[in-house]
């Protein structure tokens, strides 16, 4: 039996963000990418890594190769601490384990005030920007407004909820000293929101770890670059399926 997939999207994007990916899977029903973009009543990364767990398991999966992205990062983090007999091997896009500093911290409330004076929509156009290298961004501005335009929709109390729960999360690096499982890290050296250095840092807190370095790519990787980042996936999910497997001999 193939151990499903499970790909966490980020904040400021729902579950299409991982559209071009999962299409280039077969059977795509090994390919599972829960979204929890539209709700306000999580108020922790625990309580939106529960809300997934609870959601997979309803489904029948009870082990999963987890990649999350950005905000999916944290929420993967928190399921592998809180449940680690569900993770065969864990994923870090564009992702960190550590806790948000005072002046990250200060600038999520600075995006809290932003959502309630300007609205989704206000708030997003700048917002995603910053997603992508500049040099992305210069060159497919219809990429960009189809984003913002997809993710405006999203209700604000759901930004304020997210926002909140990104800045009052724990540092999460002891998991990734403690996984027993392999990890990968993807990272962006345009990322403005994960500092390259800092995400290179982390790779150093596992062993059995893989990467892969975006020279170009800012946080947005699975669209400024899909052909390297499905790669990586692909050998990454090969990888973990080959472990499991020489474990049952």
């Amino acid at each position: 039996m193939i151990t499903p997939l499970i790909l966490l999207h980020g904040y400021g994007e729902d579950a299409k963000v991982w559209d071009t990916i999962k299409a280039a899977f077969w059977p795509a029903t090994n390919v599972l990418t829960p979204s929890y973009a539209s709700r306000s009543d999580l108020k922790t990364i625990d309580e939106y890594a529960e809300a997934v767990y609870k959601d997979l398991r309803s489904q029948g999966v009870e082990r999963g190769v987890v990649i999350g992205h950005s905000m999916g990062g944290y929420i993967a983090l928190a399921l592998a601490e809180k449940h680690p007999e569900f993770i065969e091997g864990l994923g870090l896009f564009h992702s960190t384990a550590y806790a948000d500093t005072e002046e990250k911290k200060a600038n999520r409330d600075k995006n809290v005030a932003a959502i309630k004076e300007k609205g989704p929509a206000g708030f997003l156009q700048g917002f995603v920007k910053n997603m992508y290298s500049d040099a992305f961004a210069e060159n497919n501005p219809g990429v960009l407004e189809e984003h913002i335009t997809h993710v405006s929709q999203l209700p604000p109390e759901a930004l304020i909820a997210g926002m909140q729960a990104m800045k009052d999360r724990p540092d999460r690096r002891q998991v990734l000293e403690k996984a027993t499982y392999p990890v990968l890290f993807i990272i962006g050296m345009k990322d403005k929101a994960v500092k390259p250095e800092e995400a290179m840092e982390q790779v150093q807190l596992t062993p059995n770890s893989s990467q892969l370095i975006l020279e170009k790519a800012g946080h947005m990787g699975m669209t400024e670059e899909p052909d390297d980042c499905l790669e990586i996936i692909q050998s990454f999910w090969q990888r973990v399926e080959r472990e499991a497997s020489l474990k049952e001999i």
